[in-house]
């Protein structure tokens, strides 16, 4: 519009009469309000995807709880269940299963209202309810481990089933990762290291919780300035969760404190199969306060510290994260 408004102008070198005037002008606010309400349907499309797993998640947290919903609330959710098309998985899959995804939903949804809202009274209360929900998250990656990832990591495998392996935990939140870890492998330890006191207070809580305080030892502090006295065949580094410049620093440390042969695992968000998933893995990544690598400086940054072995391991299709490997030499 503006464009053929201007070449009309250079054509007849005189400036538009009244009533042209009035006509540019009722053209150019049609254009505002088309534009407007395509961003209203932008936003209707999404917020139908947030209600949508809203209403997944109000199923998911009464099925793992065994509480019923009332029943106007109960026939609402069972119908956006069913228009998903995911009632039976619902039903029938297992308590370890549903959590994890769960607690996905969890994230997605507190990590939104946690930037659109205010300081207030209730932020701590906010704080510890995301930090659980994105350490529950984690549940589901021992599984992941053991069936795809591992078996593609020379001697990983037999490495976890030795007693007395050792897995570091960089960034362990509230020890959940940790605490399915050593679930999954009874004869392994773990030592977590995370900066934050009150994540670590939930951990030590979680770990006494799960009967896991003689196998795991929990740490305050930066990992790259933690001193550690022992040696490991595990290192993970949740890299979506932790600025540059510290996993930068990270990487090398882990190498000094794997045993020789063992492994790094740089975890990354998986940005998914088109623009806009990639575009929501940098903006949820920049949210949390982590690194976003542009395509393949994970793995050279991992190969710049003497890895060996290096790789990238894609997620399989709807899992949150992405991984790159290196195995120290030995």
């Amino acid at each position: 519009m503006l464009v053929r408004f201007c070449t009309g102008l250079r054509e007849n070198r005189e400036w538009p009469g009244g009533a042209a005037r009035a006509r540019i002008g009722r053209s150019v606010s049609r254009s505002k309000a088309m534009d407007i309400e395509g961003l209203r349907a932008v936003v209707a499309r999404h917020a139908a995807s947030v209600n949508a797993l809203a209403a997944l998640g109000l199923a998911l947290d009464s099925r793992l709880r065994g509480t019923a919903m009332d029943g106007e609330t109960a026939s609402r959710t069972e119908a956006v269940l069913g228009s998903l098309g995911v009632s039976d998985l619902v039903a029938d899959a297992s308590a370890a299963e549903l959590l994890p995804v769960l607690a996905g939903i969890k994230v997605d949804l507190l990590s939104g209202s946690k930037l659109l809202t205010a300081p207030s009274a209730g932020a701590q209360t906010m704080e510890a309810i995301l930090r659980q929900a994105l350490g529950d998250v984690s549940t589901g990656f021992p599984a992941l481990l053991e069936r795809s990832i591992a078996p593609q990591l020379a001697g990983l495998p037999e490495r976890l089933e030795t007693p007395g392996a050792a897995f570091l935990d960089i960034g362990v939140g509230v020890g959940a990762l940790s605490v399915s870890m050593l679930r999954e492998w009874p004869g392994l330890r773990a030592v977590g290291i995370d900066p934050s006191s009150e994540a670590i207070a939930q951990a030590h809580a979680n770990v006494r919780a799960a009967g896991l305080a003689d196998r795991i030892a929990l740490h305050t502090g930066l990992a790259q300035e933690v001193t550690l006295d022992e040696m490991f065949d595990l290192a993970f580094v949740p890299s979506a969760f932790i600025p540059e410049a510290h996993v930068r620093a990270i990487v090398p440390r882990c190498r000094a404190v794997l045993k020789a042969g063992g492994w790094l695992l740089l975890a990354m968000v998986n940005p998914g199969p088109d623009a806009l998933g990639e575009a929501l893995a940098g903006f949820r990544t920049t949210m949390w306060g982590g690194t976003v690598f542009e395509k393949g400086a994970a793995q050279a940054l991992v190969e710049q510290w003497g890895y060996i072995d290096t790789r990238l391991l894609l997620g399989p299709a709807g899992a949150p994260v992405a991984f790159v490997a290196g195995r120290k030499p030995g």
